[in-house]
């Protein structure tokens, strides 16, 4: 009887370790700015910045000028520009966006438009000044609408607050081409 006994503590044992390894977050899960949503007017309050979503736009293509030449940008995807309005809130601080799609799939901004004006990736933000800054991605038609725009303080803030915005009722308008301006 006694081996018996043993055989299933070891065989129950073995099952509750084998479910909680499979049912328990893994670190990436876990490790995570919490998110912070955005109120009805499209502003959200993180713990270093406010932003404010301004409008969303697409485009199967965009340009711009750099250094005095026209710059034309096309893609067989669909190019999302959100203008936001950001400001840092106690400290000189940079800020990343990414766009949740509607199948939960993560797009980081396009990394082709980096010399555009105006872009967040390169912009600072200042305490009490407010910036007019554009997070440009490369996505599916599909995953506009339903997916939403979040913001993050750029660097290994895992703890820190990031600001979620409502997803877009639908899907902007499309256009042929898209004009980014200083």
């Amino acid at each position: 009887m006694s081996r018996l006994a043993n055989l299933v503590a070891v065989v129950l044992g073995g099952g509750m370790l084998g479910t909680m390894m499979n049912t328990l977050p893994g670190y990436d899960s876990s490790f995570q700015p919490f998110a912070v949503h955005s109120d009805e007017n499209g502003v959200g309050q993180g713990r270093l910045f406010t932003a404010e979503l301004i409008g969303l736009s697409s485009a199967g293509a965009v340009s711009y000028t750099r250094y005095g030449k026209n710059v034309v940008r096309d893609t067989s995807a669909t190019f999302l520009v959100a203008e936001l309005s950001i400001s840092a809130r106690e400290e000189s601080r940079q800020v990343e966006a990414i766009w949740l799609g509607a199948t939960g799939r993560q797009y980081n901004q396009s990394a082709r438009l980096e010399d555009a004006p105006r872009v967040l990736s390169e912009a600072r933000f200042e305490p009490g000044l407010t910036d007019r800054p554009l997070a440009v991605f490369e996505l599916p038609d599909d995953e506009i609408a339903g997916g939403r725009l979040v913001l993050m303080a750029r660097g290994s803030m895992l703890m820190d607050s990031a600001v979620h915005f409502a997803p877009p009722a639908s899907a902007p308008e499309k256009q042929a081409m898209l004009r980014l301006g200083p």
